[in-house]
């Protein structure tokens, strides 16, 4: 067979395979397997998939090799057989092609968020990308087919992956969008055009999605704005669950019918997505050999959803206060059941005290607590106290992040402390299954994207949030550059206040303040009152990011009332950081509120002498 490229010029129009996942299922492959493991499981049911596309009329052949990254196979304990399972795939696609068909390695999206504080990191997303290429060209792919892609960014890393082998094979990349027009990330039409314009790619295209009647509307932009050629593989229309099982709908000849519109429209390569079977392509096979010149099709501009056109919210009194007053937050936990009364009660005394708002944990060390959302609503509405609500990225995907972040708005609660959280494992409920689908620095850019008016796909809200961020700082960490490098990403997210893990001795933030350069947003150092000596023993020891120097411990081992002693020894260390910080951050050992009462009136005293 002459040359990949070579046989795209000398073609008007060829054909690509269908759907390769719903088949698998479809013909009785089970579905809590990874798909791609079929290529060593079920070698003969892939062989006869492949087989009975060629025989349908498909040239182009793609691998069985869609997820076959290291990230999505972890899911199934199976990281290590990457290179494996993209080489099965490729070998039964040549055995069957034999030199009458091109093989397209297929590589999909890695599953996750890519990006600063995202699932993956930029450095880790090339690794991976990497790993399925390398095997990829081993096996010998005629071509590198990218698709189903939502990100721009995501297809960047991808494709310099690629290009790290010194090797000029040709590739394709494929789009998937929803059918208003923008991708699964939230990448819109025109910024994916855009950045198509950029590659050095054999064929652009879109696939997945919709069905035909939608990868119309999406072609039309692509034919007015980039040269072509295109490729074209939708889905067999919208699914729908039967009986258990993913049905797509569109026949055979209903979607073959779209094929002069396609072609027209400049499209060089047609086939098909999830729900496509070896039918659907003998019927587009059918389709192009009757196919006759047409005019191109009047291009239609695609709607646009308007941007936010109602005012945000106003700013919560918190925020008001954050760099023009030195505040008080104090950290109270939150009932495990819905008796509220001991923590209300708690509240009522530190608002007594002057407290500028009470921080919530959110199920802290994984154990079971009510919701701190719906805590800091009632403790606003009844009690007029604001809170900072500690939100994990623990329990919550995407969607979920951001519904539940919507729904704090929507009752008042406007101050977010964004956590990555503590694992399950550790927790009451060590067999939960955790998401973790951001971390705390994409968290931030979440509430970001919220405070400007969309979501994270980029859907316009209507109405912004106007959420305070706040974020957390280990002094005492291991690496402490490698933390200070966080807190700057999630600076730039869009962070508005930083809290520190307890501190115990000035000279730590000192030291921090000595590394970090560029502008901070206020900062509230975090200190935690020692109740005994055992307890100090027990922070220093067994808490990581917590360190107590032996002076401060062995005080508290010859005191006669330890907690009258640990309130002094923070009040000297409130003292030794107030010109460094905007505020103080109070965890109260146990409970014991009392504590933190007594530092807060005991400053305000000291505060109002010195005035």
């Amino acid at each position: 067979m002459e040359p990949f490229l070579e046989f795209l010029k000398g073609t008007r129009v060829c054909l690509c395979d269908g759907a390769m996942g719903t088949e698998l299922l479809r013909r009785g492959y089970p579905k809590d397997a990874p798909l791609e493991l079929a290529s060593i499981t079920h070698r003969d049911l892939v062989r006869g998939i492949h087989e009975e596309y060629l025989a349908s009329g498909a040239q182009l052949l793609e691998t069985n090799t869609f997820g076959a990254n290291a990230l999505k196979l972890s899911l199934f304990g199976l990281e290590e057989k990457v290179e494996d399972i993209v080489l099965a795939g490729v070998r039964l696609a040549k055995e069957v092609s034999r030199g009458r068909a091109y093989v397209l390695g297929s590589v999909g999206p890695l599953g996750k968020p890519v990006g600063k504080g995202l699932g993956v990191e930029d450095d880790r997303a090339r690794e991976c990308y990497r790993q399925q290429i390398g095997a990829l060209l081993e096996g010998g792919v005629d071509a590198v087919l990218f698709e189903t892609m939502a990100s721009t960014h995501e297809v960047a890393l991808a494709v310099e992956a690629l290009r790290s082998f010194d090797q000029n094979i040709p590739y394709l990349v494929q789009f998937s969008f929803f059918p208003d027009g923008t991708t699964p990330s939230g990448d819109s039409l025109l910024r994916v055009l855009e950045f198509l314009k950029s590659l050095d790619a054999c064929v652009v295209g879109i696939n997945c999605g919709s069905g035909p009647h939608e990868a119309v509307q999406i072609l039309e932009q692509f034919s007015r704005h980039l040269p072509g050629p295109f490729s074209v593989q939708p889905n067999a229309g919208y699914p729908q669950i039967i009986q258990g099982r993913m049905v797509y709908g569109a026949p055979p000849e209903y979607f073959a019918s779209f094929a002069g519109t396609f072609v027209r429209l400049g499209a060089k390569i047609l086939g098909g997505c999830c729900g496509t079977t070896p039918e659907h392509i003998r019927a587009l096979a059918q389709a192009i050999g009757h196919l006759e010149e047409g005019t191109t099709l009047e291009v239609l501009e695609p709607e646009r959803k308007k941007a936010v056109s109602e005012a945000s919210f106003p700013p919560s009194t918190f925020a008001e206060k954050l760099g023009k007053r030195f505040v008080f937050t104090v950290e109270i936990t939150p009932p495990k059941g819905t008796n509220l009364e001991g923590v209300k009660e708690g509240v009522r005394l530190l608002k007594k005290a002057g407290v500028d708002a009470v921080n919530i944990s959110d199920s802290p060390m994984a154990r079971v607590r009510i919701s701190p959302i719906a805590l800091a609503h009632i403790l606003k509405e009844e009690l007029g106290v604001e809170s900072i609500v500690h939100f994990t990225c623990r329990d919550r995907n995407l969607i979920s992040l951001q519904s539940e972040l919507l729904g704090a708005a929507a009752l008042g609660v406007q101050n977010i402390l964004a956590l990555t959280g503590d694992p399950p494992s550790v927790g009451d409920h060590p067999f939960a299954r955790p998401v973790f689908e951001v971390t705390s620095e994409g968290l931030v850019l979440i509430l970001s994207r919220l405070n400007s008016g969309v979501d994270f796909a980029g859907n316009p809200l209507g109405k912004a949030t106007n959420f305070t961020i706040g974020v957390a700082l280990n002094l005492n960490a291991q690496d402490l550059s490698q933390e200070i490098e966080r807190l700057k990403r999630k600076i730039d997210n869009g962070a508005h206040f930083i809290l520190t893990q307890p501190i115990y001795d000035p000279r730590d933030l000192e030291r921090f303040f000595d590394l970090f350069h560029g502008s901070l947003p206020p900062l509230l150092g975090g200190i935690l009152p020692l109740r005994s000596f055992r307890h100090a023993e027990f922070l220093h020891h067994e808490v990581p990011g917590i360190v107590i120097p032996e002076r401060l411990r062995a005080r508290m081992a010859q005191a006669e009332d330890p907690k009258h002693e640990g309130v002094a020894i923070a009040l000297e260390v409130i003292r030794g950081i107030r010109d460094m910080v905007a505020g103080i951050y109070l965890m109260p050992p146990f409970e014991r509120y009392e504590m933190t009462v007594a530092i807060i009136e005991a400053f305000r005293k000291e505060d109002k002498e010195d005035a």
